[in-house]
């Protein structure tokens, strides 16, 4: 198996044996390595400003530093324990697919080419190729936030994506970055929707305790 289903492919390093340095800072920084995740900028601040109307209505309750890339943080831990509770991979598969799907489209773009019919006459064809990935929002500034996670959360992560690939679309590809932003961005979604409820607010600080 040679598929990476993250940046760091923790999964793939363990199945080729590879051997750790075991200096203390290589020991520090392998055990909790970064990943950088991509949302729009909108969001980004929507999850900003969640945070603070937590820490104004739970003062006591909220960390000072608390912010959107803990939030995010926060969200895929539960994320982890769903599944670890016995979630069924099906379902976390269509949860993903129709995140992906929503979230990370891809734009078409259409464009002639001349296709022969002979050796000397030809005809414009319509083709449509992938264009640049659009990311939930049209608009093009992004948020880029660095998580830092324990190792052994980033290896669960890459092992369902492996244990998803039969309920995956045909030549479908998800990242263990992707299934965080999509979490993060279904919780932005739901905010929306819903508004921005005690009962939302309480189930967040449930998980700061």
């Amino acid at each position: 198996m040679k598929k990476s289903y993250s940046s760091k492919n923790v999964l793939q390093e363990r199945l080729s044996g590879s051997t750790e340095e075991r200096g203390f800072f290589s020991y520090l920084f392998n055990s909790r390595p970064t990943i950088e995740v991509k949302v729009p900028y909108y969001e980004y601040l929507r999850g900003e400003v969640f945070c603070d109307d937590l820490r104004d209505n739970f003062e006591s309750e909220v960390p000072f530093h608390f912010d959107a890339s803990h939030l995010i943080y926060l969200l895929y831990e539960d994320f982890l324990r769903q599944i670890k509770m016995g979630a069924k991979n099906e379902q976390i598969a269509k949860f993903i697919m129709l995140g992906k799907k929503n979230y990370f489209r891809k734009r078409i773009q259409e464009k002639q080419i001349m296709k022969p019919i002979s050796k000397y006459v030809f005809e414009f064809e319509t083709v449509e190729e992938e264009g640049i990935e659009e990311t939930h929002s049209e608009d093009a500034k992004m948020a880029y936030i660095t998580i830092r996670m324990k190792k052994s959360e980033l290896l669960r992560a890459e092992v369902l994506l492996h244990d998803l690939q039969p309920y995956m679309s045909s030549g479908e590809s998800v990242t263990v970055e992707e299934v965080i932003a999509i979490v993060f961005l279904n919780f932005i979604e739901m905010i929306k929707k819903e508004g921005n409820t005690l009962k939302l607010q309480k189930s967040i600080l449930t998980h700061l305790k």
